[in-house]
């Protein structure tokens, strides 16, 4: 994760914005609202910033070096989503109702009073930052519409080919524009041949795997630096304190003394990589799936064996709730591959296993579907052995 920031922040020097794209529960949408709440507590300063990820609690600190950015800086959050216009982020037409009558005001949208904020002698901001999270919900190249040029830094202000606002929904006279309202209330106007600010970021966030998500074009793909977030074994790793270095290359001899943490690691190690194989790296599981499996305070005072018992429970419930059904949904329509996965026919030799054939109840006829189940309902020695060996 500090890798992650070290690049946003080097894109933003480099006059770049970012997309940071990748599977579900990689941690995108929490770097980046943790990254928002400090800059909008951070004061003028030299400081920068420093992610700890052993530091669950404020895993961002203020080291020595300075951000790459003026400050102060505004920061401003949304998300996009199918109802989210180019009126929202760049400017619409509002009823505007007055003693006179009613007639239609311009209104500017986030992109737009971004820009405003920082054209106003009256602003204490020397920057702005737009967070956009799950840009792909929405129809980006809609919603950015002829703005898209902006997202180039070189045809802003100070850019090797500055390019004029092309605002032709506004009145102009005098060389101003008709007011704009603002977002904060305040009124703006725009002069002729007004320029785009230099200093406005925009971090975004996208989930690969989504088929419901509006794909981005390479017109707007291609002005952003792209940040894979990909699933990582190692965030478990220091959140379970397991050392990689004792796993050995195969867990035969270790499989029924396998820890429940262990073997949710190695699950979740041996998922991704079939379905790397199967369907593509950006269709894996994040490791934010299984963060919350964890020995809770009010379990320390257990027996062992009563506290491990309680972690197995934990996992059969986030399988059941969490993990499975992001299972099904990648293997849709690819039902051997999923009974592959699960190992359904190749099950331990001894005891019951979770998984299993559905079979008739009045005959003798097997599908090749799976019988449903909730392995949280089951008995935890069922669990332990359907975990320990669903693990390699």
């Amino acid at each position: 994760m500090t890798k992650k920031l070290d690049d946003i922040l080097a894109s933003w020097a480099a006059g770049r914005n970012v997309l940071l794209y990748g599977p579900p529960a990689t941690g995108k949408t929490r770097l980046i609202s943790e990254l928002f709440q400090l800059l909008k507590q951070a004061q003028q300063g030299t400081s920068g910033i420093l992610l700890d990820p052993n530091e669950s609690e404020k895993p961002f600190s203020r080291p020595s070096k300075p951000l790459t950015i003026p400050q102060p800086v505004k920061v401003v959050w949304t998300t996009f989503h199918q109802s989210f216009s180019y009126e929202d982020f760049i400017i619409g037409l509002r009823p505007d109702i007055t003693s006179t009558g009613t007639r239609l005001r311009p209104w500017a949208g986030l992109f737009l009073d971004a820009a405003l904020e920082l054209a106003d002698p009256d602003s204490e901001y020397k920057s702005v930052v737009i967070f956009i999270d799950e840009i792909n919900r929405g129809n980006a190249a809609r919603i950015f519409g002829e703005f898209m040029t902006f997202l180039d830094f070189d045809y802003r202000k100070e850019g090797r080919v500055a390019i004029p606002l092309p605002l032709r929904q506004l009145i102009y006279k005098d060389g101003l524009s008709e007011p704009i309202f603002r977002l904060g209330g305040k009124e703006a106007q725009i002069p002729e041949n007004f320029t785009f600010p230099k200093d406005i970021y925009i971090v975004s966030t996208m989930n690969s795997v989504d088929r419901a998500a509006v794909p981005i074009d390479s017109a707007l793909a291609r002005r952003f630096d792209r940040i894979e977030m990909r699933p990582s074994l190692e965030v478990l790793a220091q959140l379970w304190s397991i050392d990689r270095d004792t796993i050995p290359s195969s867990i035969d001899d270790i499989r029924d003394t396998l820890s429940p943490l262990l073997a949710a690691y190695l699950i979740l190690d041996r998922l991704n990589i079939s379905i790397s194989s199967d369907l593509g790296p950006e269709f894996e599981l994040g490791h934010g799936l299984l963060t919350s499996i964890q020995a809770s305070e009010t379990d320390r005072g257990m027996e062992q064996e009563s506290l491990e018992d309680n972690i197995w429970r934990g996992i059969a419930t986030a399988w059941d709730d969490i993990i499975f059904p992001q299972l099904e949904d990648r293997y849709a329509g690819r039902p051997e591959q999923l009974i592959d996965l699960l190992r359904i026919e190749t099950p331990p030799l001894e005891g019951e296993y979770a998984w299993k054939f559905r079979r008739s109840v009045s005959s003798a006829l097997i599908s090749r579907t799976l019988e449903p189940v909730r392995t949280s309902e089951l008995n935890v020695d069922v669990i332990k052995r359907s975990f320990r060996w669903l693990a390699g």
